[in-house]
């Protein structure tokens, strides 16, 4: 691109022709007008000398007729005239001798002037410059405007004053090269991860916003090293210094963009550069930008790859290899978790005497059905046993218990070993020898129990009769009142119409107090209020109801004597035959503990949840790999 003046030119030699042109032009205008203007002179020094020849014969006309008419009139004088008179004709005639001679003097000197004028504008025509040529037709550039490159785009800087100054606010790490390197470094640690981390840099961070429980988690030698990287990049990038320049920035969209565009050229070639405008006021300011474009480059080279797309390479790879990794670890983390529990399902187990809930399904209904209650159980009870055909056995291929008939099964009811062949039989050998006492006192416990609830049924029944009675005086006595009240409203309204009555008629016939029926208006009232009532009325009897369910309840459990001899030899046995059923209402922690047993996860010990942070969870919840929406914010680099 040469760029170009003329509007209506292609390219610069068109501008080249068309200047070349116009000078030959301007030079031939200017050689026909000076030869007209010339030649008109010479004409009106050549119309001069003829009126010069005029003049001269009128003079000599006039010097020869004035002496001859001067000596007539003075002869004429001598004999006709008087003396005065003659002499004044005479010097009237004397004066037109002079006239004469004088017109003779200015003609030959008009006449010499206008020849020489004419010889001189002869000369001069001539003389007229007429051999016009263009020997040399140079090409001189005048920078007004400067192409800036920057992070593989460019603005234009104006030289010539006529756009306003625009801010810029640019970032300047004071460490690139150190920045460079731990860049280089990071890109080269998440090239491989390892099966297993070394632990020679451990490394805590700190989760206390994450959890209140977890305060702070280990991280080994891998991650350990790309998380040091990673905070050292971000104080790399931090340690900076905001550098505020202004420049007059030529917009794309600006009038002096399109005429750059059109008239400019950006590479001079060989042809001579003439400073016109002084840059100095920003010159440093371009300088800087050289500066930091020389940096890219640099960071280029080393890389092999553009500055912003390296970044964004990196931060992906970077966030590949932590989302992996992170996945990785938590899965795995799980699966060693389960493995775990499932090692510690088995020795769990070991301790306990496994049966086949289908071989002792009886036995185990019995038990679970059982209430050890001492007034039903006392002379019916027998202990819980189980067969000793009935155990199964561990099967370790399958993960399944196996019965002496082949059945299989993976939930097995089990006994502890020591429950069932050391305290049960103990338990009951001591309950044999006291039965009679014993037996003694819990008839004892029984005749105590009757008696007070003997006592508190009579009391509440007592109770519950004097509310009711109290409750249906209460609603006879609203009744009375309510009629009392329809009785007074019907007197006072009766009232207002004797006294409406008199206002209007202003006499006191109309003072007589009219009696007013009022019986349909009384019984939809009563109705009412009946209704009214007696939803009352049915509130408080179900609340004495419901008062009355909770008080026979509390007294069944109060009547209920615990049979402690069965609940101590199969209490446990009874509550293991109870915990398989609701499975479904367990919360999720301890579902997770089903594949032990239905016992333990019903009546395990569990520490105290962890509490996290919704936080974490929302972190957890970002995709790394997700591409996030490319923002461009013009006027910064680093």
């Amino acid at each position: 691109m040469t760029g170009k003046i003329f509007p209506d030119s292609a390219n610069l030699y068109q501008d080249q022709a068309k200047i070349l042109f116009n000078y030959y032009r301007k030079a031939a205008e200017k050689i026909v007008q000076e030869e007209l203007e010339l030649e008109k002179a010479i004409e009106g020094c050549k119309a001069g000398i003829e009126q010069s020849g005029r003049d001269k014969t009128r003079g000599i006309i006039i010097t020869a007729v004035f002496p001859a008419l001067g000596l007539l009139f003075f002869l004429l004088s001598i004999f006709l005239l008087e003396s005065e008179t003659a002499a004044l004709v005479s010097l009237f005639l004397v004066l037109g001798c002079i006239w004469g001679l004088l017109t003779l003097v200015k003609a030959k000197k008009s006449r010499i002037e206008n020849e020489n004028k004419a010889r001189a504008f002869t000369e001069a025509h001539k003389d007229i410059r007429r051999d016009y040529r263009v020997k040399k037709l140079g090409v001189a550039y005048v920078p007004i405007a400067t192409r800036i490159p920057f992070e593989n785009k460019s603005f234009i800087v104006d030289h010539t004053g006529s756009v306003a100054d625009m801010e810029f606010n640019m970032s300047v790490v004071h460490k690139p090269e150190e920045l460079l390197q731990t860049l280089l470094s990071l890109e080269n640690s998440i090239k491989e991860a390892p099966i297993v981390e070394e632990a020679s840099a451990v490394e805590q961070v700190d989760t206390s916003d994450y959890s209140t429980s977890i305060q702070n988690i280990t991280m080994y030698d891998y991650m350990g090293n790309i998380d040091r990287q990673i905070r050292n990049i971000k104080y790399l990038l931090g340690d900076n210094d905001t550098v505020n320049l202004s420049m007059p920035v030529v917009l794309p969209e600006g009038r002096t963009a399109e005429f750059l565009k059109e008239y400019a050229a950006a590479d001079p070639g060989d042809k001579p550069v003439v400073p016109v405008f002084n840059i100095g006021g920003f010159k440093e300011k371009i300088d800087t930008f050289y500066a930091l474009n020389d940096m890219r480059k640099s960071f280029e080279k080393k890389t092999s790859q553009n500055q912003i797309e390296y970044y964004k390479k990196l931060i992906k790879r970077l966030a590949e290899s932590v989302q992996v990794l992170s996945k990785t670890k938590i899965a795995g983390g799980a699966e060693i978790i389960e493995y775990g529990n499932m090692i510690l399902s088995a020795v769990l187990k070991s301790a306990f005497n496994q049966y086949s809930p289908a071989l002792e399904a009886e036995e185990i209904e019995r038990i679970r059905s059982a209430s050890f209650d001492y007034q039903d159980s006392v002379d019916d009870y027998s202990p819980f046993n189980l067969k000793s055909s009935s155990r199964v056995k561990y099967d370790l291929f399958s993960a399944s218990w196996t019965a002496e008939d082949g059945s299989r099964t993976s939930m097995p009811f089990g006994m502890h070993q020591v429950q069932e062949e050391v305290l049960a039989p103990v338990i009951q050998n001591l309950m044999a020898e006291n039965r009679v006492e014993r037996l003694r006192i819990y008839n004892n416990i029984k005749d105590q129990k009757i008696n007070y609830l003997n006592q508190w049924h009579q009391d509440t029944e007592d109770f519950y009769g004097r509310n009711r009675a109290e409750a249906a005086d209460l609603i006879n006595r609203m009744r009375e009142s309510y009629a009392d009240y329809i009785r007074s409203l019907n007197t006072y309204r009766a009232l207002q119409e004797t006294q409406k009555a008199m206002t209007e008629t202003r006499s006191l016939d109309a003072a007589e107090v009219q009696e007013q029926n009022k019986n349909a208006e009384i019984i939809a009232g009563f109705e009412v209020q009946a209704n009214q009532f007696g939803r009352k009325q049915e509130e408080f009897s179900d609340y004495i109801d419901r008062l009355k369910e909770d008080i026979d309840q509390k007294a069944a459990q109060f009547g209920y004597i615990p049979y402690y001899e069965a609940s101590l030899r199969d209490g446990e046995s009874r509550d293991f035959a109870k915990s398989t059923e609701a499975l479904q209402e367990l919360e999720g922690r301890r579902r997770k503990l089903l594949s032990i047993s239905p016992y333990v996860a019903k009546y395990a010990e569990l520490p105290p949840e962890p509490r996290v942070e919704q936080r974490m969870y929302d972190d957890l919840s970002i995709d790394l790999m997700e591409n996030p929406k490319e923002t461009d914010t013009p006027g910064e680099g680093l």
